[in-house]
């Protein structure tokens, strides 16, 4: 599985791409449809559906834009379980505490884990907004600490990790 970032607007969002034989996910489709789409097609992608980490507005600017033009299934909080779409097989695991629509999304095969606003390098996401939750944010990262430790995490902002990296550094774990 190829993994892709592109920073995108409003708050330099990591918008992801994972590709495997031609087919793509989408992770966070902050905004700037047209660098999303250039990236498709210039890699000869076809989209096969959506991951939804939140629903802030950073985090789906250009939602409306992939699911009107490629009418894709979109994976989000009511969706918790294990999946196989197109070559992928992954897991949709809840992660609240940022919000209470958090999920991660977690490539057992790789050991990836993507997080959208959950965790970050050396840090977790803010819990004082409208949804936030700072014992559902506890418990979360509570089930976190149950990966492995190889685990790579992609945030919604910033660098990528690994979880062994942030056992030892964040001290939120």
């Amino acid at each position: 599985m190829k993994i892709e970032r592109l920073i995108l607007e409003p708050l330099d969002n990591n918008c992801y791409i994972l590709s495997e034989n031609n087919c793509a996910i989408i992770i966070d489709p902050s905004s700037e449809e047209n660098k999303i789409e250039e990236y498709l097609t210039k890699n000869n992608l076809t989209l096969i559906s959506i991951f939804i980490t939140h629903y802030h507005f950073d985090h789906i600017g250009a939602l409306d834009y992939f699911i009107k033009k490629y009418n894709v299934k979109v994976y989000d909080y009511k969706q918790i379980g294990k999946f196989k779409e197109g070559p992928f097989k992954f897991q949709v695991i809840s992660t609240k505490g940022h919000s209470n629509d958090s999920v991660s999304f977690y490539f057992e095969n790789s050991k990836d884990l993507f997080v959208g606003d959950f965790v970050f390098e050396g840090s977790i996401g803010r819990m004082d907004l409208e949804d936030g939750d700072e014992e559902e944010m506890s418990y979360s990262l509570r089930e976190l600490k149950k990966f492995d430790k190889n685990t790579k995490i992609y945030p919604g902002h910033g660098n990528t990790t690994t979880l062994s990296h942030e056992l030892l550094n964040n001290p939120y774990l």
